[in-house]
Parts: structure tokens; sequence; C-alpha cells
């Protein structure tokens, strides 16, 4: 995913890798462990990670939720 390019991806192309960014963040995939390691201000809060689960919804079109509903 290059977001520079984000207006040349078609529809269906966004809304793959807004699922898979939203997968990501939520199973604390993202960031990796190694980056956070060295970048200790990088680790993402539990706010933070369902913020953009949040968003990564809202902008594919669906309904947002938060894990806690």
């Amino acid at each position: 995913m290059n977001l520079s390019r984000w207006q040349t991806y078609d529809d269906s192309e966004k809304r793959l890798m807004l699922a898979q960014i939203g997968v990501m963040v939520r199973n604390h995939v993202m960031p990796p462990r190694r980056y956070t390691l060295i970048h200790p201000e990088a680790k993402l809060s539990e706010a933070e990670v369902n913020s953009i689960y949040r968003w990564t919804h809202v902008d594919r079109g669906l309904p947002s939720h938060s894990p806690e509903e």
C-alpha cells in the first residue's frame, strides 16, 4: 500500500486495504514489536487501536462499533 497513491486505487482495493489495516492494528501486529522496542512512543494505546479500527470500518462503509460494544 502506498498512501501517496491512495486516489489511484479502486474502491474494492481501498476496502481491502482498510480491512487489513483494521485487523492488523486490532490484533496488535502493527506497529511491529521490533519497531516499538526501538521507538516505544510508537506503541498504540487501546484507545488509539479502537480509533483506527473504527476509522477503517467507517471508511469501508461499515457501521462503526468498538470491540466493547
